[in-house]
Parts: structure tokens; C-alpha cells; sequence
């Protein structure tokens, strides 16, 4: 008569040495099942499984599963099928309703994403410009890493997952620069709350396979950690935070706990 282990649930068979366990093939098959059930489980609701609310471009409905931003994988009721707003797009246009960031601003957007860009059009900015290194159908082909602006031409200057992509050492100071006095930049990234320093090592950035180990992404060059705000501050922003909350995470498919950095430029 063979014994179960009570701590992993593997078969031990008899007559083996004291300590000894042999790994039967039912043992063996067990995380492949397990594996293919997770994924059939995945496969059921990559097309929504609860209704949520879009409030970038008012849709209601069922969400489509999309790439998760913080590990290898994807998250379930993600994609607006109307606007393809992502969780961070959604959470941004909940502080813009908290606190009117893009009404009768004069705005530089990099990277402007599709349905943001109709969402801050129709907030009636005093100004908007949209910005995208190589240009690609943005107003300004812009270097972050080397802004070719003037000094204080911006009240608001939304950045939405661009500092995991480049030296944020040299974006920061320069997005702080082009801010006018009183003015904000938005900043949003992957952020690892649980690590008080930020993850970037030049050695694990050189091959696609490392940059997706290591930081999830093959254009991904850092994890940043609880840090990040300090790296902020010592630009000589001001750092205030808009968190993804109950009811807003089930109610309109946010991650739980993301950020929006509200970054102040002192008036003076």
C-alpha cells in the first residue's frame, strides 16, 4: 500500500530508501494538465467576462483580454473594443474627472494613444500638441532624452508609459524643464511597489530575451521601484499620486493599485 506526502501531494512507493520519493507518471503529467487547464480557463474569457464601463469613450460592455504591463502574460477584461483604451488610459481619464487636468491647458502629449487623444481633444485644451520620436503622424518628432523645446512652453505634459523605455536620468530633468511654472507633467510606468529601488542593470538590456526576462518587454529597459518618486523629486517636481481603487477597479477594468504621478512644477 503506497502513502501520499500531506506537504506536495506526490505518490511515495514503497521500498525505496528513508527520505526517498519516486514521482509517479500521473505525478508527472499533473502541471501540463494543470497548464492546459489555465490556459482553456484564459481561452473562455479572452473576449470579456464581466461588463465594465469605459469612461474615455463611454462604452459599456465586455472588455477584450490584452498584454499585462506588469509580467509575461495577459489580463482579462483589459481592451475597450470602441476606443482601445488600456487600464492606464482609463485610470488617467478618472483624475482627469477628480481634478480637470486637460480643460483649458496648453498640452504636449507624447505618444499620443488613440482614444486619449479624442478623450483631451474633447476636453477643450487651450493648446494640443502630440509628440513621437521618428514622428510617425505625431506634430513634433521629439527625443525625450533630448528636448528640443523651449523652457516652460507646456502647462501639462502627459507621459504615459515612456520612461520604462528610456534613460529616465536624462527624460526627467528635461520634462521638468519644459513644464511651465505651476505646470504638471502626468507620468505613468510599471511600478513595483513591494521594491524600494528600481531594477536596471546595462547587462540584462542587450538581447530582446534578456529585456523580456528581465523587464518583461523587448523595449523595456528598467522596473522601476518605490523610487521613482524620489528620482521625481529630485528633478524639482512636487509628487502627488491618483491610485486605482474600489468601486472604480471592478466597475471600469483597472489594475488594482496603479498610479497616475501628478508632477508639480513650483511656481516659483
Amino acid at each position: 500500500m503506497s502513502a501520499t506526502s500531506s506537504s506536495d501531494n506526490l505518490t511515495v512507493v514503497p521500498g525505496k530508501a528513508r527520505g526517498a520519493a519516486a514521482v509517479s507518471f500521473a505525478d508527472r503529467l499533473r502541471p501540463y494538465v494543470w497548464t492546459l487547464r489555465s490556459g482553456l480557463r484564459t481561452m473562455r474569457f479572452l473576449f470579456g467576462r464581466f461588463p465594465r464601463e469605459c469612461p474615455v469613450c463611454g462604452y459599456k460592455g465586455r472588455f477584450f483580454a490584452y498584454a499585462n504591463p506588469l509580467a509575461l502574460g495577459i489580463n482579462i477584461d483589459s481592451l475597450c473594443p470602441r476606443c482601445f483604451s488600456h487600464e492606464r488610459h482609463r485610470l488617467l481619464v478618472l483624475a482627469d474627472r477628480a481634478q480637470a487636468l486637460f480643460a483649458n491647458k496648453n498640452i504636449l502629449h507624447f505618444a499620443p494613444e488613440h482614444g486619449l487623444k479624442a478623450y483631451i481633444h474633447a476636453r477643450q485644451p487651450r493648446g494640443y500638441t502630440t509628440c513621437e520620436f521618428g514622428g510617425r503622424g505625431a506634430d513634433l518628432d521629439i527625443n525625450i532624452e533630448k528636448i528640443d523645446l523651449p523652457d516652460n512652453a507646456f502647462e501639462l505634459v502627459v507621459c504615459c508609459h515612456i520612461l520604462e523605455h528610456v534613460d529616465d536620468h536624462l527624460a526627467i530633468p528635461d520634462l521638468f524643464r519644459i513644464v511651465s511654472k505651476g505646470g504638471t507633467l502626468i507620468a505613468m510606468t510599471p511600478v513595483i511597489e513591494g521594491w524600494d529601488k528600481t531594477f536596471e542593470d546595462g547587462s540584462k538590456q542587450k538581447t530582446e530575451d534578456d529585456r523580456i526576462l528581465y523587464f518583461n518587454q523587448h523595449d523595456h529597459l528598467r522596473f522601476f521601484g518605490g523610487d521613482l518618486r524620489s528620482r521625481l523629486r529630485s528633478a524639482g517636481f512636487i509628487v502627488d499620486e491618483y491610485t486605482a481603487v474600489e468601486p472604480d477597479v471592478s466597475r471600469y477594468g483597472l489594475i488594482r493599485g496603479e498610479k497616475v504621478f501628478l508632477c508639480r512644477k513650483p511656481e516659483a
